[in-house]
């Protein structure tokens, strides 16, 4: 875990995980960089002098659906992904169907056929193919925000998928905007888009991010 002034990143090993979609060591300094900009601490200190060291903005970040990091109860959250297709020719083996935990494989006489409605593009058919026919179309991150425990525990809701590192940093940015503009008591980010509503916080999202003083 790494803990900065009023916020945290919980991390996987995805470097010596079999498991990991993603690589995704280069965009922690990336998040860190973001949360330290936008001097949390310091806002926390305004809003709730009193009680300022309890409150922390949590990140979470895994390297593959499987969410060891427990990302669906972060404030922030990151899921590495990598949709699977065909690139070369299928001998039908069935090993990719045999694999998958999902059900979202189904191999026929020529081809594999990917259910999209199932795939939480965690790549192990990728892994599992003895041809090394199946590939990664598209590789980026799933975005969650507003997951939370406590008297009245929600899971996190998904903003965005597949989102490259510049993207995951603007929507950190803007998340963080938003949450300094509405939080009241220092109450984690879900209970202030459940007050604020999930419209008016998607619609906060399109907007530029802002900067927010912290007192």
């Amino acid at each position: 875990m790494i803990k900065g002034p009023g916020f945290e990143i919980r991390v996987c090993r995805s470097s010596a995980c079999p498991m990991a979609a993603m690589e995704i060591e280069p965009v922690i300094p990336l998040l860190k960089e973001v949360l330290e900009e936008a001097r949390l601490e310091e806002f926390f200190a305004s809003i709730a002098p009193q009680a300022r060291k309890k409150f922390r903005f949590r990140v979470a970040v895994a390297a593959c659906p499987n969410a060891c990091t427990q990302v669906q109860i972060a404030d922030f959250g990151l899921v590495g992904q990598m949709v699977p297709t065909l690139a070369g020719d299928c001998v039908s083996c069935g090993v990719c169907e045999e694999v998958c935990e999902e059900g979202a494989v189904t191999v026929n006489d020529r081809w594999p056929l990917f259910d999209a409605e199932r795939c939480l593009n965690c790549g192990l058919c990728i892994r599992a193919c003895p041809k090394q026919v199946l590939v990664p179309e598209a590789r980026g991150y799933r975005v969650l925000v507003g997951g939370k425990l406590g008297r009245h525990p929600q899971l996190a809701r998904e903003i965005r998928s597949l989102a490259d590192e510049a993207t995951v940093v603007e929507l950190l940015r803007k998340v963080l905007s938003f949450y300094k503009t509405f939080c009241r008591r220092g109450e984690r980010l879900g209970t202030v888009i459940q007050r604020e509503g999930w419209e008016k916080f998607c619609s906060f999202l399109r907007e530029p991010a802002q900067d927010v003083p912290s007192n």
